[in-house]
């Protein structure tokens, strides 16, 4: 069973600034995988993307995308916006 909020979190923790992808993809390659998914990387110029299909037949799409613009001033954030903390039971990050 995957845990929705340590795979929320192992996402925030990748800097994936447009254009870069920042681990985040490969992330989600890995764990897709293991689960069945038949997954391919389909990058146009300096943008990374991930096809996922699991199974066969009938096909359901899905369209999400994994990365932010850029965070600004890191001072003028209040936590690491790439921390994934926890604080009084809430998680914070991009």
């Amino acid at each position: 069973m995957i845990d929705p909020a340590a795979l929320t979190a192992d996402l925030i923790r990748c800097a994936s600034v447009t254009p870069q992808e920042g681990g985040a993809l490969q992330l989600l390659e890995r764990l897709l995988t293991a689960h069945g998914f038949q997954c391919t990387r389909v990058d146009r110029g300096d943008v990374s993307n991930l096809f996922a299909r699991w199974g066969k037949g009938k096909t359901f799409g899905f369209n999400g995308h994994t990365d932010v613009v850029p965070v600004g001033d890191l001072k003028a954030w209040s936590v690491d916006p790439f921390g994934a903390e926890i604080r009084d039971g809430f998680l914070y990050g991009r």
